[in-house]
């Protein structure tokens, strides 16, 4: 994955690695965010075995998509409990590992039957709740790991309520022959040097395929810049070709793309639309922040091997490599009262 803050950081993740209003521009369209529970569900993934829920926001990629999956978070939704949450997702990425090698924290595993190897687990090596669920949302939380006082990134020991859909689209672009539309609202509120990501990756990876649709993370890059509110981000594709570089400049980015201000606190609907051509485009509430191409392989090579496609959604904490958050420590106490906070994440298809 590419890496950067406004002082030019640039490096990939590693292995895998890793407010409309506020926004300040006229929408097209207000969307419904969500149907009533009794009318949703959530979907085989197939064109075959459909969702039942809203078109996508803002009419993004047209008409003729159709619902496949319809994560509803929330108990009005369709993943309305921590046992639909287990059925549904993981806590542990594609490669069993409950921690990306860039981030500082690891993910909480709600119980030992869904836990990896010695992964914490909320109840047992934490005290306060992980996930949590209201009306129409989930909540995540950052959490202190066996009662640790400080919180550090190396050694890790914090938890987060991060997770990934355990099912996954056998490919993408060309290699699928279906476009895809992806979106996910959500908002949060931070500590000073979080993680947060909405990404794609696939079970190989080699500076590629990856599509990051938004990651930000709270920096300290010196003399008062910092990013602990979340206010600037960056939308980019990992061994494809894009047209906005943010990773110079991620304010400059998006100012380039008519963004001068992103309140993290408001609700955002964050899309993916790829299609079956290998062009892609990224919308926040409806407004392009990034466009390009990407062939779905191995290492993003257009004759490469072809790899899945899962979905992960990190919101986390810190990191023990990545300049401007990396060796910074937190009293535990500094946790308290953020979140990350999921209202639907939804895929549709097209043929």
């Amino acid at each position: 994955m590419h890496l950067s803050t406004p002082a030019s950081l640039a490096h990939f993740k590693g292995r895998l690695l890793f407010v409309s209003a506020s926004i300040g521009l006229l929408l097209p369209c207000v969307p419904s965010w969500a149907s009533p529970a009794e009318k949703s569900s959530v979907g085989g993934g197939t064109l075959d075995a459909p969702g039942v829920g809203p078109a996508p926001a803002y009419n993004i990629g047209g008409t003729g998509f159709t619902l496949v999956k319809n994560w509803d978070f929330g108990t009005n939704g369709t993943i309305k409990t921590i046992t639909d949450l287990n059925t549904h997702f993981q806590y542990h990425d594609q490669f069993k590992q409950i921690s990306n090698p860039n981030y500082g924290a690891v993910i909480v595993a709600p119980d030992d039957a869904t836990k990896v190897g010695s992964q914490p687990v909320e109840g047992v090596n934490t005290v306060t709740k992980v996930r949590e669920f209201f009306a129409d949302s989930m909540k995540t939380y950052l959490v202190p790991i066996d009662g640790a006082k400080i919180i550090t990134s190396k050694p890790r020991n914090s938890g987060s309520g991060s997770f990934m859909a355990k099912w996954r689209l056998p490919n993408g672009g060309s290699l699928l022959n279906q476009d895809l539309v992806w979106e996910t609202r959500v908002r949060y509120v931070t500590p000073p040097y979080f993680w947060f990501a909405l990404w794609t990756a696939g079970n190989a990876w080699n500076h590629g395929a990856e599509m990051d649709l938004i990651e930000s993370f709270g920096y300290d890059n010196g003399g008062g810049s910092t990013n602990y509110d979340g206010r600037n981000w960056h939308s980019d594709v990992v061994g494809g070709t894009s047209t906005t570089h943010y990773h110079s400049n991620w304010s400059k980015g998006m100012k380039s793309r008519g963004i001068a201000k992103y309140d993290a606190t408001q609700w955002h609907v964050w899309t993916w639309l790829y299609r079956k051509d290998n062009t892609f485009v990224a919308y926040v509430d409806g407004i392009p922040v990034q466009e390009g191409t990407l062939h779905w392989t191995y290492g993003a090579k257009e004759d490469g091997k072809p790899v899945d496609m899962c979905f992960l959604f990190d919101g986390t904490w810190g990191s023990p490599n990545v300049s401007g958050i990396k060796g910074n420590t937190l009293p535990a106490s500094a946790l308290t009262g953020k979140y990350y906070e999921w209202d639907y994440s939804r895929v549709y298809l097209k043929n």
